[in-house]
């Protein structure tokens, strides 16, 4: 076929030329149009059309659940945080998950959540300047996610398709300071202690976020012995039973503590998943 020969969507079936398609690599072609189906941090042309099925079928999905869950939280029960102009990502605590700003992403058609126990690693990239100007060409925040496509396909809390997400803080600065503000945000997720002279003296206070963990274990262990020693003389089904929440409620207090925080950001977002998809 000539270069500027039309060829067939393999999902709508529509005739299009060469700028409006990309090749899959089974040889088939996506529309422009099809692919805003997909996610935007994923590059439909290194998968086939099976793929591309599922994967479309997850982001319908994930629309869903954006629509049911994450959209209708009041405003202050979500945190955004801006980097770079039309970059940044909006967090809800409440159900684990967070969504990423990104010019590409409004473009799509079906809207994307990621989780909070889905991230492996993070860090605060910087990208030096060669030339003259400010030192740094550009910062940001780098998000490496447990993914299926690089880790045995068992791993549950596994991202199915996005392995890396790069949020752009700022272009030609002299600091970090932009990025690192968003990764303090990670930081308190997973309960890092502050590295802000406003954070120390809070947490000189009230405690580090795992100091305060661990206080919550020791009450809940504490708890749940007084429960379990008050049902061995009782006998009482409903002591039995009030002993077995207050055990469950100890061993979830010290997984999170072994585990930054990631049993209860697992349950909080397996819990919208369930309300969104009815599951």
């Amino acid at each position: 076929m000539g270069l500027f020969s039309k060829e067939e969507c393999c999902f709508c079936g529509n005739q299009v030329g060469m700028l409006s398609r990309k090749k899959l690599a089974d040889k088939n072609y996506i529309c422009k149009d099809c692919e805003k189906n997909c996610s935007a941090f994923i590059e439909a042309s290194r998968y086939d059309k099976a793929f591309l099925k599922n994967h479309i079928e997850y982001m319908k999905k994930q629309d869903e659940l954006y629509k049911k869950e994450f959209e209708p939280l009041d405003k202050s029960k979500k945190e955004k945080i801006i980097g770079e102009a039309y970059h940044g990502a909006i967090f809800a605590d409440d159900i684990a998950m967070f969504e990423v700003i990104d010019p590409k992403a409004e473009k799509r058609n079906y809207k994307e959540l990621f989780r909070y126990d889905q991230i492996r690693d993070y860090k605060v990239y910087a990208i030096e300047n060669t030339g003259e100007g400010k030192k740094y060409s550009e910062i940001g925040v780098e998000i490496k996610l447990r993914c299926k496509i690089a880790i045995p396909p068992d791993e549950r809390l596994a991202h199915p398709y996005v392995e890396i997400i790069k949020i752009p803080c700022g272009k030609n600065v002299d600091s970090t300071g932009r990025a690192d503000y968003l990764r303090r945000k990670f930081d308190k997720i997973f309960g890092k202690e502050s590295d802000t002279l406003f954070g120390s003296i809070k947490e000189s206070i009230v405690g580090t976020t795992k100091e305060r963990q661990q206080l919550k274990f020791g009450v809940d262990a504490l708890k749940g012995l007084g429960s379990l020693a008050k049902a061995g003389v009782s006998g009482n089904a409903e002591d039995k039973e009030k002993a077995k929440e207050q055990m469950q409620n100890a061993a979830e207090s010290g997984m999170n503590l072994v585990f930054n925080n990631q049993v209860q950001y697992t349950k909080a977002a397996d819990s919208a998943e369930k309300r969104a998809w009815g599951e």
